[in-house]
């Protein structure tokens, strides 16, 4: 069972999520938090290299880095010489589903690079289904479950080793006050791959939903220049009206389960063909006779 946990997030160290998480896993477990000082949502994976320097303040609530979450994740790693047994990276204000959003949360991102580093890591973000994408402002109370879940799942680590065969796992969790939160199931999922984009100019009527909450309506005006590409998919998430198999992570998420998605940090497919020879169409074409 791990003991130390390095906890960090995109939100920023002053968000209400990363709070919740600290005051709900010290009960337990011996936590640092190294967290971006300002909000860092939709980096990804991003890292700061030769041409920036990277410093960091130790505050009253834990290490508040200028940076990104992964380089929170470095900055532990090198700078601080911490050795945790687990990275928790959250909880985020809104949800992370769909495998296109993978590369571009700040919060699996982080839990990413401390999976290319060596130590297991769990992602996990707060949806409510009430008010999806993002909830308005928050208190600790809302991240309740989200704190029970990683919990649960921190007991479940065996010599080192996440459960489910996972490098990284991430998590989406429904808000306190959902009525499904009283006694949540908890989903294993893959990420929803269902995903398009609209092309959207500024000036233009667009296609009106009744069903998607206001300021989210895919005709409204946000310019008078340039063109705007918007995410079809958020369409029928906001509608929870979604055609996916039961066993992705956004059916999960409306349904006001707890959607666990185990992801390896390699993504590689080749399997038991890794080291094999491929032989080259073109040169057998050239070759011939």
């Amino acid at each position: 069972m791990p003991t130390e946990i390095l906890l960090t997030n995109d939100d920023g160290i002053d968000a209400v999520g990363i709070r919740a998480l600290a005051d709900a896993l010290s009960r337990e477990y011996d936590v640092t938090v190294v967290a971006p000082a300002t909000n860092q949502s939709g980096v990804g994976g991003a890292r700061s290299w030769w041409e920036t320097t990277v410093e960091y303040t130790e505050t009253d609530r834990g290490y508040a880095v200028e940076g990104t979450p992964a380089d929170c994740v470095a900055v532990a790693d090198v700078a601080l010489e911490l050795d945790p047994d687990v990275v928790v990276s959250g909880c985020n204000h809104g949800p992370n589903i769909g495998a296109h959003i993978l590369g571009q949360s700040g919060t699996v991102g982080a839990a990413m690079e401390a999976s290319f580093l060596g130590t297991p890591a769990v992602a996990v973000s707060l949806y409510d289904r009430g008010n999806l994408p993002v909830p308005p402002t928050l208190d600790t109370g809302d991240f309740a479950v989200a704190g029970e879940v990683v919990g649960d799942l921190l007991d479940r680590i065996d010599d080192g080793r996440l459960p489910f065969g996972a490098d990284v796992l991430n998590v989406n969790v429904p808000a306190a006050d959902d009525e499904a939160a009283v006694e949540p199931t908890y989903r294993l999922t893959e990420p929803a791959r269902g995903f398009d984009v609209i092309e959207f100019r500024p000036g233009e009527e667009g296609p009106e939903d009744e069903n998607v909450p206001e300021g989210w309506e895919f005709g409204e005006r946000r310019g008078e220049m340039g063109m705007e590409l918007r995410d079809r998919f958020w369409r029928e998430f906001l509608r929870g009206d979604v055609a996916d198999d039961p066993g992705s992570d956004r059916r999960a998420a409306v349904e006001g389960e707890v959607s666990i998605s185990p992801l390896s940090s390699s993504r590689a497919v080749a399997g038991e063909r890794a080291g094999d020879l491929v032989d080259s169409v073109r040169g057998a074409e050239t070759g011939a006779d």
